[in-house]
């Protein structure tokens, strides 16, 4: 149902941002910005009361950034960024024992078109919208936890769209800070599950791809930023991610050939939640 609501929501906010006025950004806004830059992270992924990962990621970040006044009509900002990141985590389940040093990758890709809004003073607030797609990779195949369960790998791909603001102010000889707050539309998602990792065990399995249409995320930040001179910008950014994904449609777990008959197999995707705490530094130019 709350699937629906956002839909609705997101539709709304296309409409009311057509409408608003749109104010010419600062002069040292405008044009093409380039920002490329590292990151850090702790990230926790649950299943509640069957399992949970953690770790720390490490990441490369990159985006372009073009403003134009009145460039589409009432937008004159266009985004493109994407994110790639690695790392380890530790796998925990009351039920299947722990799996250390399980290696995990994400990466992420997004577009968005904004408008610059002239706030008080050197404020500048722009609310922004557009399209994303996210993918989670754990590579767990051939590891076996403490309490003899073979793991698999798994693959999650979510698409998404970002609906959200950034606030920007420029302060005295060269520094300038802001931050942004993002509400992450779902709009479908697969769960990829290899069973077939297992099959080392004596039984064949069948892969399964769990399909995903609920749920949301959310991001916030806060930035602040350092005028370089010839350098560019120097920018600090901590930040905060988060994914709430509802259950999956069912599907048959397959053994040699035949569908389960047992209640408790796997049938579909729990419902799970990703929660990531980061710090990012870049150079902005």
């Amino acid at each position: 149902m709350h699937t629906r609501a956002t839909k609705t929501f997101f539709c709304a906010l296309c409409i009311q941002a057509a409408m608003l006025p749109v104010l010419q950004a600062e002069p040292s806004r405008q044009g093409a910005h380039f920002e490329i830059g590292s990151e850090i992270s702790t990230i926790t992924y649950e299943e509640s009361g069957l399992m949970e990962e953690s770790g720390i990621m490490y990441g490369i970040s990159g985006s372009f950034t073009y403003r134009a006044e009145n460039m589409l009509g009432p937008i004159d900002m266009v985004k493109v960024d994407g994110t790639a990141a690695w790392g380890e985590v530790d796998y925990t389940s009351p039920i299947s024992g722990r799996i250390d040093g399980i290696d995990d990758s994400i990466f992420e890709a997004r577009v968005v078109l904004g408008a610059d809004l002239k706030g008080k003073g050197t404020i500048i607030i722009t609310p922004y919208a557009g399209f994303g797609f996210r993918q989670l990779t754990d590579d767990g195949g051939g590891m076996v936890s403490t309490n003899g369960a073979q793991a698999y790998d798994r693959k999650s791909t979510y698409y998404y769209s970002p609906v959200g603001v950034e606030i920007m102010s420029d302060l005295e000889n060269g520094w300038s800070i802001g931050g942004m707050f993002e509400f992450d539309i779902f709009w479908d998602g697969t769960q990829d599950t290899y069973f077939s990792d297992m099959n080392e065990t004596g039984f064949t399995y069948q892969d399964v791809a769990y399909d995903q249409n609920g749920g949301y995320g959310l991001r916030a930040s806060v930035k602040v930023c350092k005028d370089m001179g010839s350098t560019g910008k120097l920018v600090v950014e901590p930040f905060f991610r988060y994914w709430d994904i509802d259950n999956s449609e069912s599907e048959p777990f397959v053994v040699n050939g035949v569908p389960s008959g047992d209640p408790n197999a796997p049938t579909v995707e729990p419902r799970n939640s990703s929660t990531q705490f980061g710090l990012k530094v870049a150079l902005l130019f």
